[in-house]
């Protein structure tokens, strides 16, 4: 009896302690007041800037707790936003999402609602909620999106903002989430904006990736009408070639073909617009598609030479083109030559007329040698 009540009176006295110390941790902490509209405000009286702010992640504390999965519901939204504050901290939420139970996903959604957009954007948080995403279902990925609806566009264009909605995307896998992805891409400056943002073209690009075809006919339509636009930016580009590599439906096709034979070489020209002219010959050569650009490259040949740009376009056309193709562009070549009076023109054309007869000249000499070994 008397080692029963002796060990009763330990236990006491550890649980006194233990209580003591999370309030002497807590202390240091007096007041926190978060701001959901924009940025977060703290405001405190002390702070150990080396110490972590709640007892679950207090390094004194930490190692005397049996820890469980299910300790995540002591979370209060102030200690899970502070946390995020601190490197350590926010490894160690990390660490802890690992096996956890549907009900706690459920409940660390429930006190992060309201605060996503501030979680997301911050330089540690975001680590947190990409890997949340990873292990949520289909309706708790549906409640996160919802939230974010109204300011995805801002959030994707963030550099820390873009790693969870990216995250979204690629575990999306109902027509409900597509739909509440495509709806904050509802016109053209929304999507245009993004593609040519450093972070947000990830973005788009994503969308394309991932999203069906068919949930994003609207959205395709959007990016082809501005096109023009894209080619010719840095970050644009990539995107139109993505969306060239995942698109199938013909009439889309058709409408992207037509706005870039309009204004090819306003599109050739450029720095960037280029590497998609060239990356369209390359996929469409063979194809019905690549007639177009083969006609008009043809007929528009002595412009697109003079330009820097656009001359690597030509280059290439050169070297994709058959026997029959290069007469044909060198009889073309030719007449220009006849017409032009410009002496730099004829000079240009010039180069392209050797290149072309040389090139002739080669598969010539090739096909000889083949025939005498036979």
């Amino acid at each position: 009896m008397e080692q029963n009540s002796l060990s009763t009176d330990i236990t006491k006295a550890k649980k006194a302690d233990f209580s003591e110390q999370i309030e002497s941790e807590s202390s240091n902490y007096e007041t926190l007041n978060v701001s959901i509209q924009g940025q977060s405000q703290y405001s405190m009286n002390s702070i150990n800037s080396n110490s972590l702010l709640f007892p679950l992640f207090s390094p004194n504390l930490y190692n005397k707790l049996d820890f469980k999965k299910d300790q995540l519901k002591f979370f209060s939204k102030q200690n899970i936003l502070f946390s995020f504050t601190n490197q350590k901290s926010t490894k160690q939420l990390q660490k802890s999402l690992v096996g956890i139970s549907k009900d706690i996903i459920d409940y660390i959604i429930y006190e992060l609602t309201g605060c996503f957009r501030m979680i997301i954007r911050d330089k540690n948080g975001n680590y947190f909620c990409s890997d949340l995403i990873k292990i949520c279902d289909k309706n708790q990925r549906i409640k996160i999106l919802k939230e974010l609806s109204n300011t995805i566009n801002e959030d994707c264009t963030d550099e820390f903002g873009t790693h969870t909605i990216q995250n979204l995307i690629e575990f999306a896998s109902s027509e409900e989430e597509f739909k509440l992805l495509l709806v904050s891409f509802n016109d053209f400056n929304r999507i245009t904006v993004t593609a040519l943002n450093q972070y947000g073209t990830h973005v788009i690009q994503k969308l394309i990736v991932h999203i069906p075809e068919k949930f994003r006919m609207v959205f395709n339509l959007m990016f082809v009408k501005f096109v023009c636009v894209l080619s010719r930016d840095m970050y644009g580009v990539c995107a139109v070639k993505k969306f060239i590599a995942y698109t199938k439906n013909e009439v889309i096709l058709k409408q992207f073909l037509n706005i870039v034979l309009t204004n090819f070489i306003n599109i050739s020209g450029n720095k960037y617009g280029n590497y998609l002219i060239q990356y369209l010959l390359e996929k469409w050569w063979k194809k019905e598609e690549g007639m177009g650009l083969k006609n008009i490259i043809i007929s528009k040949f002595p412009i697109l030479a003079e330009n820097r740009y656009s001359s690597y376009v030509c280059s290439l056309f050169i070297k994709l083109c058959s026997d029959d193709e290069k007469k044909q562009l060198l009889l073309s070549l030719n007449k220009h030559k006849i017409k032009s009076k410009s002496n730099n023109t004829n000079s240009t054309i010039l180069v392209y007329i050797n290149e072309i007869t040389n090139s002739l000249k080669g598969s010539n000499t090739k096909s000889n040698d083949n025939l005498d070994e036979q």
